[in-house]
């Protein structure tokens, strides 16, 4: 009971800072939101990676390009691939100008695999989310990525709790099952279909089938999070919401379905040329 009362309390003061964002700075709230999530997220993903690193240097440029590439991708969204591209290649070629500080190349390799990774999942994905706000009508296209992807975690939570047998991926998320899944898929569908009414220049079949792949690939984002806990031995990324664990443990979906939602909508708003 207490456990239920500390995850209800934070998730109030979550909705609540949400809420008047929004209604003082409507989109720019959601992207100082966005942004400080950033900042938050990056440190857990910084902890989880460099675990067992004891180079407070490393850890100072990993965090730091990492938040870099963020910034230049959301401020320069028609760069972001080569942003990205161009910080990575430069950050390799460093990493080996020090080998010196690492005992061996495996080592090496497993610091520069791990420093990629974590531009790609925490640099490059986060920008797509301020690039679906300056979008036409770019606040619904976002509560649309919002909605689609928390709807399929309760859908597979309330299906999987209830009718779920057959696991997916036990060694990497036990408590998930196929029936979750599907249901998860069901609900990202429902409420993709109640957007519909606030989108009607969009056809709502078109507005389904893309919630479709959008609700799985965020599936994904949960379980590619969940391979960073375990290898990292710890439950949660981190305790800035009581109850509900860290930053990447809230929006580990959101991230891997904002491209898909940032390319649909696109598509559906005839921006793509």
């Amino acid at each position: 009971m207490k456990s239920l009362l500390i995850r209800a309390s934070s998730a109030t003061v979550a909705v609540i800072t949400i809420f008047l964002l929004y209604y003082f700075l409507e989109k720019n709230g959601f992207k100082i939101l966005i942004s400080f999530g950033v900042l938050v997220g990056s440190f857990e993903l910084m902890k989880l990676l460099m675990k067992d690193s004891d180079s407070k240097s490393n850890k100072f440029a990993f965090y730091s390009l990492l938040v870099c590439i963020f910034g230049l991708c959301s401020f320069f969204p028609g760069t972001s691939a080569l942003i990205f591209a161009f910080v990575s290649i430069v950050y390799l070629l460093f990493s080996i100008l020090i080998l010196h500080k690492f005992d061996s190349l495996e080592e090496l390799h497993t610091f520069q695999s791990k420093s990629i990774m974590g531009f790609f999942y925490m640099g490059l994905l986060p920008s797509f989310m301020i690039q679906i706000l300056d979008l036409p009508h770019g606040m619904i296209w976002f509560i649309a990525l919002l909605g689609i992807v928390f709807a399929g975690d309760i859908g597979a939570y309330l299906v999987g709790m209830n009718f779920g047998k057959h696991k997916i991926m036990p060694l990497v998320s036990p408590k998930k099952t196929v029936e979750g899944s599907i249901g998860g898929i069901l609900f990202s569908v429902m409420t993709a279909l109640v957007l519909s009414f606030y989108l009607p220049h969009i056809n709502p079949i078109a507005l389904i089938l893309l919630a479709i792949p959008t609700s799985v690939v965020a599936q994904f984002g949960d379980f590619f999070e969940s391979v960073i806990k375990r290898v990292a031995e710890v439950k949660d990324s981190g305790k800035i919401m009581p109850g509900h664990g860290g930053v990447l443990d809230r929006v580990d979906g959101v991230l891997f379905a904002a491209p898909v939602i940032l390319f649909g909508a696109s598509a559906l708003e005839g921006l793509l040329t």
